[in-house]
Order: C-alpha cells, then structure tokens, then sequence
C-alpha cells in the first residue's frame, strides 16, 4: 500500500506482523519534527516509521523480536530504495549502538512468554487495526505482561541513549502511572485510551 501522506512511501504487509494503524502514523509525524542523528525503533513491525523518516533524510534503525518482522522490514526497505538497518533484537538484546532517540510502541503484551502473548501479532494481523474493541479486550488480557515489557524497556533504555536522549512511546492511559516518576510530557492522545509520550532523562 501506497501512504501518499507519508512520502509515498509504499509498505506491504504480511500475515504475522501487526500492519501500520493509526498510532503508527501519529508516531512516525511527531518523530520526524524531533531533532536527533540516530534513532531507533523497538517492534518495528512493517518498518514503517524507520523508512518514513530515512525518506525524509533522517537516520533510524529498526529491531523486532519477529522475525517475520525484519523479513517484512527489509523487503519494505528495498522496495523504498532505503539502506534502512533491520535486525531481530529482544528489546535490547542484540542491540550495540547508542541513539539520540528511541521509539517504542509497546506491543500487547511480552511475545516471549505467555501464549496469549505470542499469538497476539498474529490475531492482529488478522482483524482491524483501529479497533476499539480488539484493544479492549487483548489489554485486558496482556495488561499485567505488559506492564513488565514496558517496566523492562524503561529499566534498560537509559543505557542505550546519549547524553540528552529522548524516548518516544506510545501507551494506554492507566499505564502512565508507570512512568510518573520519569520527566514526560504527552504529545498526542488518540481513540480515547493512548497516549504518545515523549520521556526524557
């Protein structure tokens, strides 16, 4: 699919990888107004927000604990002519470098743990992105093992991040309380229950 909005950038989906929604659209705008050399995104998915903003001539890298992620990432990127670096990571197990951004969108859930987990992507890649109902009813599910992914991804982020590093992440409402001891600032709020934050340390 052809995103005329996003640079034309022309993304396919495949079955096993949750396709680009709403919330993958307003985090790819709001990052692209940031000032940074080099980002990283977290369950890239599709590749959608490191291609869009290698298109606008910013430099971001994505990782995916999915394999079927980065082989759907990587054919995205060739099909964009971006050199765009995609690599299967569990948050930041495999990665190396250290980024002035990095991008999280926390999946429903912890995708190496429970069997609800593993075979959310798979459910959502199925059904409607911009459900409501979907979203009510897979948080209610994943909420506490989401609460550890994201606990985790907040514990260790720090270490990945240069001096002044900023993180962008999108989360549901009640789940500010897991960062109301960081210095935040909410960007966005959309489809009543998410809210894109933007932390700094």
């Amino acid at each position: 699919m052809i995103y005329k909005d996003f640079k034309n950038i022309d993304i396919k989906t495949t079955r096993g990888v949750s396709p680009p929604g709403k919330d993958t659209m307003i985090i790819a705008k709001h990052a692209s107004q940031l000032n940074f050399k080099l980002a990283l995104e977290i369950g890239t998915g599709t590749g959608f927000i490191p291609i869009y903003l290698e298109k606008g001539g910013l430099s971001c890298q994505g990782s995916d604990i999915n394999p079927k992620s980065i082989e759907c990432s990587i054919e995205n990127a060739l099909k964009n002519n971006c050199k765009t670096n995609f690599f299967i990571s569990n948050l930041f197990q495999k990665v190396t470098e250290k980024y002035d951004l990095i991008i999280f969108n926390a999946p429903l859930g912890d995708s190496s743990s429970t069997f609800v987990s593993k075979n959310m992507e798979m459910i959502k890649s199925f059904l409607p992105k911009e459900s409501k109902t979907l979203h009510k009813i897979s948080f209610k599910f994943t909420k506490n093992q989401r609460a550890k992914l994201i606990q985790r991804f907040l514990s260790e982020c720090q270490n990945y991040l240069n001096k002044n590093g900023i993180m962008l992440m999108s989360i549901h409402t009640p789940e500010l309380n897991l960062v109301k001891n960081l210095s935040y600032k909410i960007l966005d709020e959309y489809d009543d229950i998410w809210r894109l934050i933007l932390i700094q340390y």
